[in-house]
């Protein structure tokens, strides 16, 4: 599928927001990048695949999740309109996924060959700097994720999600947002009528 130059400059654009990196490597990393689109409940990845491209959503949104022994599933993150979607341990590691990212809505992702894309990193530190910080950040949402759910009320967890996640309380299944901020469904209706007034 083609790829438009408006979602390749939004991503461009999103890559400098998080390092700067010149022209011609932007132009470098052209050949490596492809287009797919994700209808409705379509999988990006699936628990057991191995993960060989890192996905810049376009448009649309994906919800990460676990699925436990018992079939139960533990959303982990959702990935909205301008950020990366991977899985860290399947694209680092060569592993196959522990994750599930399903699409909740029709999606546009560009999809950059992570091996060809790592092989640019050798030839200019720009892509080192950025591997660093998206790791980094990475990092830091998956430690302040933590930090919520053991020292934070279903409060503060669900004011924390909605200054994260601006709108997404009225987009997606309540559920979805219950099984993120750790609570049961009628513990976030609870904590939506105190907060949202509704």
């Amino acid at each position: 599928m083609l790829i438009d130059e408006r979602h390749f400059l939004d991503m461009k654009n999103t890559i400098n927001q998080i390092t700067f990196v010149p022209d011609e490597q932007m132009n470098a990393i052209l050949p490596f990048v492809s287009k797919a689109s994700y209808g409705k409940d379509e999988y990006f990845t699936r628990a057991g695949d191995y993960q060989t491209h890192i996905g810049y959503v376009v448009d649309g949104l994906f919800r990460l999740f676990y699925v436990d022994m018992k079939g139960k599933e533990f959303t982990k993150y959702f990935n909205t309109r301008g950020s990366f979607v991977v899985v860290y341990n399947s694209i680092l590691e060569g592993q196959p996924s522990y994750l599930y990212i399903r699409a909740l809505k029709d999606s546009e992702v560009l999809l950059i060959n992570f091996k060809e894309w790592l092989n640019l990193a050798n030839s200019h530190i720009c892509w080192q700097i950025f591997f660093r910080k998206m790791t980094e950040q990475a990092y830091l949402q998956k430690e302040k994720r933590e930090s919520d759910l053991l020292f934070f009320d279903a409060e503060t967890r669900y004011r924390n999600f909605k200054k994260d996640f601006p709108g997404l309380d009225k987009a997606i299944k309540q559920h979805h947002i219950a099984s993120f901020l750790g609570m049961s469904p009628e513990t976030l209706c609870r904590t939506k009528r105190k907060i949202d007034n509704c």
